[in-house]
């Protein structure tokens, strides 16, 4: 298998060979893919997490050989769960990771081919037990973030980014699309059965999955709509105060945790 990974704070995924394409996903600093093909600018990949394709541009990806540990070293990684961390690089420069990045387990120190990263010295993974108050923290940390089509990061995030990247603090690999995870877990009968972490589907008329958001508490809902913020919510979906109406309407109550 060619692999690669990003050395960059992120790198859009776009729809096709053209940076006026749809951007469609990132990959983020420290996750690994696989080569699919390239065509002189462009580069189909495939994200090993979750599968996901699409297009990068060439010059932004680091080609891994197959001889090289970083393979090893990223594939048993935490995910960073700091709003943004400044990495030394080569100790010259720095970069600045969001959260999602992936960075090897217990280490102050790594490296990727021939470049060095040096943690800050106040860095501490994530090692909260308590699954579901490690994604209600974390969402919370993120309450405001604007929302963007495709993004993953504290700079733009979308709803099904969101609830991919909480899961991903808890060892749990979720599929890209909400349409996809809407097909994990164990569905509730009530929403009020929903325990904070939960996830909460939503769909459109001709009934596609087109949103996804976290129980917060009981009544309340954290999801990336316009920004990420909290709702309202019941049987019949997601109430706006601000708006004053429902904005999404309820589909089903999924437990995966």
């Amino acid at each position: 298998m060619k692999a690669g990974i990003c050395e960059l704070s992120y790198i859009p995924m776009r729809a096709g060979m053209s940076h006026k394409t749809e951007m469609t996903n990132q990959v983020l600093f420290g996750e690994l893919f696989e080569i699919i093909t390239t065509r002189n600018e462009w580069t189909k990949i495939r994200l090993l997490h979750d599968n996901y394709e699409a297009w990068v541009e060439t010059a932004a990806i680091t080609f891994l050989d197959n001889s090289d540990n970083t393979i090893e070293d990223f594939t048993n990684s935490f995910i960073c769960s700091e709003v943004l961390v400044l990495l030394k690089q080569n100790e010259k420069s720095e970069i600045q990771i969001p959260i999602g990045s992936k960075i090897p387990a217990s280490v102050k120190e790594f490296k990727i081919l021939n470049n060095k990263y040096i943690l800050p010295d106040n860095y501490k993974n994530n090692k909260n037990t308590d699954f579901r108050q490690t994604i209600i923290n974390a969402a919370i940390s993120m309450v405001n973030v604007p929302y963007l089509w495709g993004g993953r990061t504290s700079w733009g995030i979308d709803c099904s980014g969101f609830s991919q990247y909480l899961y991903s603090l808890v060892k749990i690999n979720l599929p890209r699309d909400a349409s996809q995870q809407v097909n994990l877990g164990k569905t509730l009968s009530f929403v009020s059965e929903a325990q904070p972490g939960d996830l909460a589907f939503f769909d459109n008329d001709e009934g596609e999955i087109i949103h996804v958001g976290v129980i917060y508490e009981n009544g309340k809902i954290i999801h990336a709509s316009g920004k990420v913020k909290i709702d309202n919510i019941d049987h019949q979906g997601i109430y706006d105060k601000t708006l004053k109406r429902y904005t999404h309407n309820l589909r089903v109550v999924k437990s995966i945790l």
